[in-house]
């Protein structure tokens, strides 16, 4: 059976398990093994009647049988021999069974394993270096990215009132949170500035609840005044403005001459030399009558005409300042009959 193989060169093959192999194959068999001679000699004349471009692989599957006959290829079928030798045992002896010599899948990093399979040469195998760089493992000391701005706090306030009479007080809520979380324990600290100049002067402090808020009391203010809070940091809210009215106080004082009389205005909270503005209401529109200035003791007078008949109704009205805001007394009365005329201290808003 050996004349039939195919024609190979075996003067190169000096792996002791090729030789082991090629002797399997050419070895005379045993009464026991030719006992399946005739079948074997039987496919392989059935194989030469066949087309010449088959006939490669029908003699390989003859040879195949003869040696399993022979029973000498039992490490070709355990799939131990080497690589190479493993590919051409595979290639004469697949098709009864005999695995193809394993080929790891390719890696783009050597292997680091030092476990070798007993019984088989080591192969040991080179990576070729990448052509691009490789990303940076996760345990490589790079440079940490440098880490973006820190949230600003958020600082608010609010005022009860924005308007509330000279001398009185109020009250004001702030917050401090942080990517909208409230922030306990934080002392915030509240700041003044006059409505009419200067720098900010502190107004107070309090200590953060576990909303983020404080409230602080302002008393006993007598002019405008701005407020904003201040957080450890840096961060400052925006400012509010507090509006004070000053009251006007008017009364009627009959005068020296006869027909005229007197109507006098005191504005203790506003400042001397304010402008305050007479009006007369007619056609339910109020007028502009005359103007004066408050002198040293926040006083001034306008001289008015006694009507022949009826009465006529005056206020004085104190305009706005930076210092304090828009305020006018309320109504007073000049009448023509003695004793209704009459004048109110207190304000009209």
């Amino acid at each position: 059976m050996s004349g039939d193989l195919p024609d190979l060169d075996l003067t190169e093959l000096a792996d002791p398990a090729l030789n082991g192999l090629v002797r399997a194959l050419t070895a005379d068999g045993t009464a026991g093994e030719l006992a399946g001679r005739p079948a074997a000699l039987a496919m392989f004349r059935d194989s030469r009647r066949r087309p010449r471009r088959r006939w490669f692989a029908v003699s390989l599957s003859s040879a195949a049988a003869a040696v399993v006959l022979a029973g000498g290829i039992g490490a070709a079928y355990a799939a131990v021999l080497p690589g190479p030798v493993q590919h051409i045992a595979y290639r004469m002896l697949g098709s009864i069974g005999v695995p193809d010599a394993h080929r790891p899948a390719p890696s783009s990093e050597p292997s680091t394993s030092g476990a070798r399979s007993s019984g088989a040469p080591h192969l040991a195998t080179t990576a070729p270096p990448p052509t691009h760089p490789a990303s940076a493992p996760a345990g490589c000391p790079c440079p940490s990215r440098s880490p973006g701005p820190a949230a600003a706090p958020n600082l608010t306030l609010a005022a009860t009132l924005t308007r509330i009479p000279a001398n009185a007080g109020d009250v004001f809520t702030g917050r401090l949170a942080v990517r909208g979380r409230p922030e306990a324990g934080v002392r915030l600290r509240l700041s003044e500035q006059a409505g009419n100049g200067g720098g900010w002067q502190s107004a107070g402090s309090a200590v953060t609840d576990r909303s983020g808020e404080v409230t602080l009391t302002v008393v006993h203010l007598t002019s405008n005044a701005s407020f904003r809070l201040a957080a450890p940091g840096g961060a400052v809210s925006r400012p509010v403005l507090v509006t004070v009215i000053p009251p006007v106080y008017v009364a009627v004082i009959p005068g020296r001459l006869a027909g005229v009389d007197r109507v006098t205005v005191w504005a203790p909270s506003a400042q001397a030399g304010d402008t305050v503005v007479l009006q007369e209401l007619s056609g339910g529109v109020w007028h502009r009558v005359g103007a004066r200035v408050l002198g040293r003791y926040h006083l001034a007078s306008f001289p008015v005409l006694v009507p022949l008949s009826g009465h006529v109704e005056y206020r004085v009205v104190l305009p706005a300042t930076a210092a304090h805001g828009w305020s006018a007394s309320r109504r007073v009365r000049v009448a023509a009959e003695p004793g209704l005329s009459a004048a109110v201290a207190s304000t009209e808003q």
